[in-house]
């Protein structure tokens, strides 16, 4: 999907002086990939906050992470951040203390 996306802006704006950003979404990927992470981000919280122990999830591109920090951002009895180096960083998700 990525490369996809790639060729289709590199053509779209190869004799443009504009740039134009173009994203493909095919059969709503995106929104279904952002509810499950989502979903995911609420069961690894309360898993951190049930074991009083840091969960750790796997590599993922900085979107994904986005969406889970901002999923979980109001919730007092956790905290996120990331950990790691490209393109193998990863998230954390601990209980407060």
């Amino acid at each position: 999907m990525k490369l996809t996306q790639l060729l289709t802006q590199l053509i779209a704006n190869r004799y443009k002086n504009q740039f134009l950003t173009i994203v493909l979404d095919a059969e709503d990927y995106r929104k279904r990939r952002e509810n499950s992470l989502i979903q995911l981000a609420e069961r690894l919280a309360e898993k951190a906050i049930y074991t009083n122990k840091a969960v750790t999830l796997e590599a993922m591109p900085s979107f994904e992470r986005k969406i889970i920090h901002s999923a979980l951002a109001r919730n007092k009895k956790i905290q996120t951040h990331s950990e790691g180096e490209e393109p193998n960083r990863y998230l954390v998700i601990k209980p407060t203390n």
